[in-house]
């Protein structure tokens, strides 16, 4: 369950490889990793947790998304799931928070955009290392704002051909190298731990 429509992408794509690299270096047995299916409705939207309910009953694992900002949000529909999942058999909730948005972890692997993005200019590219995509910069107008950085880069909005880049950047993304980011580091582990109570590690 996404906070936005234009995290989508991205996020669908980045969580089968994620999961898909995890099963093969962790799991003492065979598992396959269906695609990551993305919810119609969103963490913000009215009738979230009936609509995160129903998915949970439908799978094994739920990824909760938000942006920083919004991540008690994000940790109460978790909790939701997990209170309900008590008494009947269902996904374990798994929260998933970039520091500050989604576009943080987008911008981490400057080689996988010149190889996503048809045509990116990075002359204005402001991070000489991964980790300082994590760097808090709360204001829109700084130059190193994430989302400032990647509309710079790929253009606003999504559909389209911006919605190709991301997943096509989600498929070339190092993921080594936002294994160097706190917030992916923590939701990585969050993972692991949600698998391992589902006994697939």
């Amino acid at each position: 369950m996404a906070e936005g429509v234009s995290d989508e992408p991205f996020l669908r794509r980045l969580i089968t490889r994620q999961l898909e690299a995890v099963v093969l270096a962790k799991s003492p047995g065979r598992v396959s990793v269906f695609d990551c299916q993305v919810s119609e409705v969103r963490v913000t939207d009215a009738g979230v947790r009936d609509a995160a309910w129903e998915l949970a009953l439908d799978c094994h694992l739920v990824f909760v998304h938000s942006d920083e900002k919004e991540r008690a949000k994000a940790e109460g529909l978790a909790g939701v799931i997990r209170q309900r999942a008590q008494q009947e058999r269902a996904a374990e909730p798994v929260v998933l928070v970039p520091v500050r948005m989604t576009e943080s972890w987008m911008l981490a692997d400057r080689r996988a955009i010149t190889t996503a993005v048809g045509g990116a200019d990075l002359t204005a590219y402001p991070y000489r290392h991964p980790a300082e995509v994590e760097k808090a910069h709360n204001s829109p107008d700084h130059p190193a704002y994430a989302k400032r950085v990647w509309q710079a880069i790929a253009g606003k909005g999504h559909g389209g051909a911006l919605d190709d880049s991301m997943e096509l950047l989600a498929q070339h993304i190092d993921l080594d190298i936002l294994g160097r980011l706190p917030s992916y580091q923590r939701w990585l582990a969050d993972t692991e731990d949600a698998l391992k109570l589902k006994g697939f590690l």
